[in-house]
């Protein structure tokens, strides 16, 4: 039997966790990407090593939810698949829209910063929306995350001479191989802005210590 695939368009309700209320006297906004298989709610935990009476945490969701047990009790979230790719990059650029300026608008400091984090598969989706959205950028990791194949080094202007970049990866991360590190580091000597690349001694995780320094050296404040 022969089938013609047609599309519907549909609004619909997406979610967003946060650390805290949005106060003035915030002075950073902090926007984190979660990998494939978890949810907001646990990846926003990672976080607590920043002060919360100074950093304001939104953690974004994949828009695409399954189970990750055959008990069908665990449950995780994707960002994308190979499968109509395109729509799923398009659904996702709309979502982060309306989670990042829904945070601007409450934000009553127009001088807070603004740090972005990716971990793993989450990367390639932040990394699509910067070169898009264009927002300023104070600092930007991306951990255990490769780039997506289609941007170039033009690509990252999003990226200013005062915009700092850190690069990070477990040296017995299993992913790794998955990760072109070598175009990762020429990217990084190209671009305009601070850059540094970081390897710890663990695997495919946010490790908190190794978070706490980045974030430290960064000059962000943390709990610690």
């Amino acid at each position: 039997m022969n089938s013609s695939k047609e599309w519907v368009s549909i609004k619909f309700d997406a979610p967003f966790l946060t650390n805290n209320t949005l106060t003035s006297e915030m002075d950073a906004l902090w926007f984190v990407f979660h990998g494939y298989g978890q949810l907001a709610e646990h990846f926003i935990r990672r976080f607590d090593v920043l002060d919360s009476s100074t950093n304001h945490v939104v953690a974004l969701q994949g828009l695409s939810k399954f189970y990750l047990d055959n008990n069908y009790k665990k449950v995780g979230a994707s960002w994308m698949t190979k499968l109509e790719r395109e729509v799923d990059i398009l659904h996702q650029k709309r979502y982060i829209d309306e989670v990042f300026y829904n945070r601007l608008m409450k934000a009553d400091k127009k001088e807070m910063k603004l740090n972005f984090f990716a971990f793993s598969q989450g990367g390639a989706t932040l990394l699509r929306w910067l070169k898009d959205a264009q927002p300023k950028v104070d600092n930007l990791i991306m951990w255990a995350a490769d780039l997506p194949s289609e941007l170039t080094v033009t690509d990252f202007n999003f990226l200013s001479e005062e915009s700092n970049l850190v690069v990070v990866l477990g040296n017995q991360d299993p992913f790794a191989k998955m990760i072109d590190i070598t175009r990762q580091k020429e990217l990084l000597q190209n671009l305009p802005c601070s850059t540094e690349f970081v390897s710890f001694d663990g695997g495919h995780l946010v490790k908190r210590d190794v978070l706490e320094t980045i974030i430290e050296k960064l000059n962000c404040k943390t709990n610690f």
